[in-house]
């Protein structure tokens, strides 16, 4: 079996603006078995050329822009060019453009019009012609592909023959330098000249101390800058080995030089996120740590005070969940600078501790806070974002522990005002804990628990405020780390419940329905107040799980009570603010109903007030949707919220449920008489029913049974039961209560 050697066409660039010549070249030109290339200008010859690396190249002297010549010239200029046979071509026989053709690098010359037959072997001849010394042949393509790799890799290298005084420059070389092979001289003074002056004596050093060596391979390294006109100042690499002849002295110098400007920038945003916040530019935990850390050793020294400072955002998830996380972002923002401006004014400074520029300038004197100079090795305020919607502050010297005091006033003053975001109003509040060091820790971690437990007292206490760290709030930390770990637990370990309420028509004296009230009876614990547990489970995103968890342990036990003969009565289930808000909520609902077999209208759901009127708009399509499915809907603790007449008829809501705060003085206090009595006759007019809660006294039952209201529950009737409990009571009067008061 033989193989066939098949030969590659040799290609041809051929060059002229005139469209009748480039038809005749190709049509000709490929007869003759040449793969034809085109250019109608200057410019896209040098671009062809560069990207194709043709064979040869017959080029016509008159264009627009470029003329031959000039083209001619660049393409020499090129690694790759060198060799490249160019045969220019022009209708002017006359010796001057014979004469500049050859100067300008031409191989040959011919005039036109052509003799195309002719022609193409003229062209032959002349590639291989180029091609007889195999050698220039292989370097001319090495050159050419080290003239690439220094051109991707930004890398110039040069030579000083010491000997014969001469110095060669790469054309990567000359570029780095923003100069040109044949224009810009070949130099040490040409090449400082694209240096900073500021940068000259220690390059002068350099280049010193390569002259001064005397044996062969001494290596050495200087890194300096290149700035060219018009363009960003860049970062260079220097490197340069020494040759020595055999007594020692200096023969030959050879260097490269690498454009490192990338790679600096790199490094620089490299370290710039590892110490501050990418959103609002703050510095990070990790640096807030350190200074906190220098802060403390200094204070130590001095036998002075610092402070530290935590905030939180009050309800900021509440926010995110409404307007979404670009909004909330667009918040944290603005709360930084507002928390920056509130600690930090004046001229900014360089930081004393590593002389980099610091982004928080020197705090004031208005609030007697003794801020040392960086002469005096002093420490700057910082403030810090620590994750989230979390913000520190750190006062490294202070006089006395009212100025954080005031520090923390100003701050809830500026951060407490609203914000336009995007044209939405928004106020957002921070809760703010103090600590004061060396009082309060005497580490760092020591110290920002104890800031932590400060910031989170403030939380449980109403948020909005600020307060300084006394040792009994670490017991309020701990039994909240308690609540937080248990409750994560809880439902799969078996320890939630749930409770009912009977809730009786009042007219007829039959139990109509029941509240389920959830417990919590920890194993670690023992039994938790809901009023504790149901906070901190709101906080930590807890509240969803066990929130669906309850709903559908509701629906479970109602569907029993009717598989075991008792009433058919509904079940009330409280929805919590995250379950209100979250998308296709009906869904869930759905679903739980078809698990669990409860017919649907057996199934009330309550929202209070404050949820509603959150998001008027997305609630009302809220309820609709629930609505639709069948379910019954109340509004909890009616009375003690925000809500207004003209919304409150845009809910399809079912019944309103007066809060127990009313029901407890209704007899003994005219006001809260005259709200309970507004509130029924309001319900009546919009078609809805009244269940009152927190009934406790026969006088009690006698005003709401006076009033018309239709439905109560309290301790009157029953406290709240557990499932087994609550069906014995169903069966005592077949659902009934057995003596209602008149």
């Amino acid at each position: 079996m033989t193989i066939e050697k098949v030969s590659t066409p040799f290609r041809v660039l051929v060059v002229d603006d005139d469209l009748t010549a480039r038809i005749l070249a190709t049509h000709s030109l490929e007869q003759e078995g040449f793969d034809v290339l085109l250019a109608d200008n200057g410019v896209t010859a040098i671009q062809i050329f560069q990207e194709t690396q043709p064979d040869i190249v017959l080029m016509d002297v008159e264009m627009p822009e470029l003329n031959g010549f000039d083209v001619c010239r660049q393409l020499r200029s090129m690694p790759y060019g060198k060799l490249v046979p160019i045969l220019m071509a022009t209708g002017q026989d006359d010796m001057d453009s014979v004469r500049e053709a050859y100067a300008a690098g031409a191989t040959d010359f011919v005039s036109k019009p052509f003799n195309w037959k002719i022609l193409g072997h003229r062209l032959n001849y002349m590639i291989r012609a180029s091609n007889t010394n195999e050698q220039l042949r292989q370097l001319q393509k090495s050159e050419a592909r080290l003239g690439n790799a220094q051109r991707i890799a930004r890398l110039g290298n040069w030579e000083w023959h010491l000997s014969t005084g001469e110095v060669y420059w790469s054309d990567q070389f000359y570029h780095l330098q923003g100069g040109k092979q044949g224009v810009t001289s070949r130099g040490i003074r040409s090449f400082l000249r694209c240096v900073p002056v500021n940068e000259w004596p220690q390059l002068r050093h350099w280049f010193r101390e390569l002259l001064n060596c005397h044996y062969s391979g001494f290596m050495s390294g200087i890194n300096h800058s290149i700035c060219l006109p018009g363009q960003p100042i860049k970062n260079m690499q220097h490197q340069a080995e020494v040759f020595c002849d055999d007594q020692g002295r200096v023969a030959l110098i050879s260097g490269t030089m690498l454009d490192v400007s990338e790679l600096k920038q790199a490094q620089e945003q490299v370290l710039k996120l590892a110490r501050f916040d990418s959103l609002t530019g703050l510095s990070n935990r990790s640096v807030f740590s350190d200074r906190v850390q220098l802060a403390m050793d200094q204070a130590e020294r001095n036998d002075s005070l610092g402070a530290v400072l935590f905030l939180d955002l009050d309800n900021f998830k509440r926010i995110n969940d409404t307007f979404g996380h670009g909004m909330g972002d667009l918040l944290l923002k603005e709360v930084a600078n507002r928390l920056f401006q509130s600690v930090c004014v004046d001229d900014h400074e360089t930081d004393p501790v590593d002389g980099s520029p610091t982004d928080i300038p020197r705090v004031t004197g208005q609030l007697s806070l003794d801020v040392r100079d960086k002469d005096q090795g002093g420490l700057l305020p910082q403030v810090a974002r620590f994750g989230g919607d979390e913000f520190t502050v750190l006062l490294p010297h202070i006089e006395q522990i009212q100025d954080a005091e005031n520090i923390a006033r100003r701050i809830l003053d500026t951060i407490g005002r609203s914000i336009d975001l995007a044209g939405q109003e928004v106020v957002i509040t921070p809760s703010i804990g103090i600590a004061i060091f060396p009082h309060h820790g005497e580490s760092v971690d020591s110290l920002m628990k104890n800031v932590d437990a400060a910031m989170y007292y403030v939380k449980h206490a109403g948020k909005n405020g600020y307060e300084l760290f006394v040792n009994s709030m670490n017991v309020v930390a701990k039994r909240r780390l308690a609540l937080e770990t248990g409750l994560r637990h809880a439902i799969e370990d078996n320890e939630l419940t749930l409770h009912y309420q009977p809730q009786v028509d009042l007219r007829s004296g039959k139990i109509v329905g029941v509240e389920a009230l959830l417990r919590w009876k920890s194993e670690q614990l023992g039994d938790v107040s809901p009023v504790e547990f149901i906070s901190v489970a709101e906080e930590t995103g807890l509240i969803s799980a066990i929130g669906e968890w309850v709903m559908r342990e509701a629906c479970r036990q109602a569907r029993q009570w009717q598989l075991d003969g008792l009433p058919h009565i509904r079940v009330a289930v409280n929805l919590s603010v995250r379950q209100f808000a979250k998308q296709h909520l009906e869904q869930l609902v759905a679903q739980v109903l078809e698990d669990t077999g409860l017919p649907v209208n057996c199934l009330e759901l309550e929202i209070t007030e404050n949820m509603l009127m959150d998001d008027v708009e997305g609630s009302v399509e809220t309820l609709h949707r629930l609505k639709a499915l069948g379910v019954q809907l109340a509004i909890d603790d009616f009375g003690t919220g925000y809500s207004s007449l003209s919304y409150l008829k845009r809910f399809p809501i079912d019944r309103l449920k007066v809060d127990r705060s009313f029901i407890t003085h209704v007899t003994t206090d005219h006001d809260d008489a005259a709200v309970t009595q507004a509130i029924i006759a309001v319900a009546h007019n919009m078609g809805l029913s009244v269940t009152a809660e927190g009934v406790e006294e026969k006088a009690q039952l006698a005003f709401l049974k006076q009033h018309a209201c239709e439905e109560v529950q309290g301790y009157f009737f029953s406290r709240p039961l557990k499932a087994d409990d609550l069906a014995a009571f169903l069966k005592v009067g077949n659902g009934y209560i057995t003596q209602l008061p008149e």
